[in-house]
């Protein structure tokens, strides 16, 4: 069997490995036992980033090796970081590899970000992201990402996770989880461990958090850990930190005391890089010249949006359909359709601006008969136009309960002025969606 341990170590070794992939191949012992490879590690972390990193090239090798069959890890708290021995050598075709020589590097592979389509709308996020990723902890600590759904901040953090030897990706909802099951099992003290065994942690869509003290002081005081040891946190949000009401203030001073930068919509320069690299994907017989030309003059607001183009140019290639009519519809559709972003802002300096009351006014304790009318409309356009609830309307109006939310609305689906104001901001919705 040493034999073949020493044909599997020259061929994952004769593999394309990054420094990344390397240094996680580095922290192996590697033995057979029977007709398996047995992977030995030091720790369960060490082992799931092994499974993360690198274990499809090891696995895809042991199939091209005769007397290999399958891979089983073995955990060895007692070994060393740097696994391999120290003499030991792979023969190569024209060399001798010497394992000791190789060198960890850094614990991170920045090639990853490479793929990434980078614009005027995005490079100050990823220049951002890279300087986290290669000094964790050290510069814009924590790093705060908004921008509207679709723009690819969730990419950047899965980039991220990517490129890291020692991060760790959780979205709102698993977090939000995590920890109320933690709370229940009494067994917050395990989530707070995983959470923090990392160097980097990427926190997504924190927004969610609204409203929801308990998780949000938990965030505080896990930010406030990295903070203190040196390592890194990344927080993104569809919405700026002045806007996550209901957070604690604390919390949003943390965030302002890091970096806060935003992605925008795709700019035209991305959208056409975007269509040349997919139409290279299809041996360039997808769209010609003009086609692209005239496919960045549409209007896109999202990775989405450019993605549902793509997929019904190829789904017209398939079929024999032409795209001619297709991409000229979309550009009539484009030039037609620019449609209001129905965001609270919007609606918020909308009533302010019909009403002329002050926006501070709105959301104070005032009970004039003017101001009530404004913040009757408000609640019932923020009801009607976004996906707010009761209690998150509430925090938006100065932190006003769910049950004085649902008067406001009560009162403003029996008054026939707010439901004219509704009607009349309905009618100039409708001619702008069909102008």
């Amino acid at each position: 069997m040493n034999d073949t341990l020493q044909i599997f170590k020259q061929k994952i070794y004769e593999e394309e490995l990054s420094k990344t992939e390397t240094y996680w191949i580095d922290q192996i012992e590697f033995k057979v036992e029977e007709s398996d490879l047995i992977i030995s590690v030091n720790s369960e972390f060490v082992k799931s980033s092994i499974e993360k990193k690198v274990f499809d090239k090891i696995l895809e090798v042991v199939k091209n090796i005769s007397g290999l069959s399958d891979c089983i890890f073995e955990l060895d708290p007692t070994k060393k970081t740097s696994s391999l021995q120290s003499q030991e050598t792979v023969p190569s075709e024209n060399k001798t590899f010497l394992i000791a020589d190789v060198d960890e590097g850094p614990n991170y592979d920045i090639s990853v970000f490479d793929d990434l389509l980078i614009g005027s709308s995005n490079n100050l996020a990823v220049t951002a992201a890279k300087n986290v990723v290669q000094n964790p902890g050290t510069r814009f600590n924590p790093l705060f990402i908004h921008g509207q759904p679709g723009v690819g901040k969730t990419h950047l953090l899965k980039k991220m996770e990517e490129s890291s030897g020692s991060s760790y990706y959780i979205d709102s909802e698993s977090f939000l989880e995590s920890y109320v099951s933690g709370i229940k099992n009494q067994s917050i003290d395990l989530f707070k461990n995983k959470i923090r065994s990392v160097d980097i942690l990427l926190i997504d869509d924190i927004q969610f958090f609204m409203g929801k003290k308990g998780v949000s002081e938990e965030l505080f005081h896990t930010i406030n850990y990295f903070l203190n040891n040196n390592k890194a946190v990344v927080l993104v949000s569809d919405q700026k930190p002045q806007n996550l009401l209901g957070f604690p203030e604390r919390l949003i001073s943390r965030i302002l005391n890091g970096l806060v930068t935003d992605i925008e919509q795709p700019d035209k320069k991305m959208f056409r890089d975007f269509l040349l690299k997919v139409n290279h994907q299809n041996e360039n017989t997808l769209l010609t010249d003009s086609n692209i030309e005239e496919l960045i003059g549409v209007e896109v607001s999202s990775f989405r949006d450019i993605n549902g183009i793509v997929n019904s140019l190829i789904i017209n290639k398939q079929t024999g359909v032409s795209n001619s009519e297709y991409i000229n519809g979309l550009i009539k559709s484009s030039s037609n359709n620019n449609l209001m972003a129905l965001t609270p802002e919007y609606l918020f300096d909308y009533v302010s601006n019909i009403h002329q009351v002050d926006k501070k006014l709105i959301v104070s304790k005032n009970r004039s008969y003017e101001v009530g009318l404004a913040r009757h409309l408000l609640v019932a356009l923020l009801r009607k136009h976004t996906d707010l609830s009761l209690s998150q309307i509430g925090i938006y109006l100065g932190n006003r309960s769910h049950s004085t939310v649902l008067s406001y609305l009560n009162k403003a689906k029996s008054s026939p002025v707010v439901l004219k104001e509704v009607n009349s901001f309905d009618n100039k919705l409708n001619m702008v969606e069909a102008s």
